[in-house]
């Protein structure tokens, strides 16, 4: 229950201060909570079993934060995402959660594509990278809350995102 106040008013802190993702980020407490992970590894290690996979459930997991490079393929887009809300009311917090309101689609390294859902302030910042070079897509540094893992691994809610350096 700490943990998901502590998550939970990290995300709060992100969502009110959208300056924390400049373009050369320092090494800050915010990027100190945050784990640094490898997004193809973490699909892998983040399955279901098959048995699951054909019922079509999905394992709810304690929010957990993580930060990671991945390609943006195309801006987010809208739409109403009540199961964020269900995983993240699993963990009593009496922290406002954040609002989620948009999705997007994120590509390793290995070229996999994962969906994730974004917030409202992530999906303002994952617009204007990608408004940058609207003719191919951007690579960001993605901060996120991992609540479940699915058929396709491991469910992202975005609550962060900043550009990389020119690639």
């Amino acid at each position: 229950m700490l943990y998901s106040r502590i998550l939970l008013s990290l995300s709060l802190l992100l969502a009110l201060s959208s300056t924390a993702f400049s373009e050369n980020l320092p090494d800050t407490d915010i990027n100190k909570e945050f784990k640094s992970i490898k997004l193809s590894d973490y699909i892998d290690t983040n399955q279901v079993s098959a048995e699951m996979a054909a019922a079509k459930n999905r394992f709810m997991l304690q929010p957990k934060a993580i930060q990671f490079d991945a390609l943006l393929l195309q801006p987010p887009k809208p739409g109403k995402f009540s199961l964020v809300y269900d995983a993240l009311s699993l963990w009593q917090s009496n922290s406002p959660l954040p609002t989620v309101d948009h999705s997007a689609f994120l590509q390793t390294d290995d070229e996999r594509v994962i969906a994730v859902y974004v917030s409202s302030v992530a999906a303002e910042q994952l617009k204007a990278i990608a408004a940058q070079n609207s003719k191919k897509p951007q690579k960001s540094h993605i901060y996120a809350v991992h609540i479940y893992n699915y058929a396709k691994g491991p469910r992202l809610v975005v609550i962060g995102a900043s550009p990389l350096s020119k690639q």
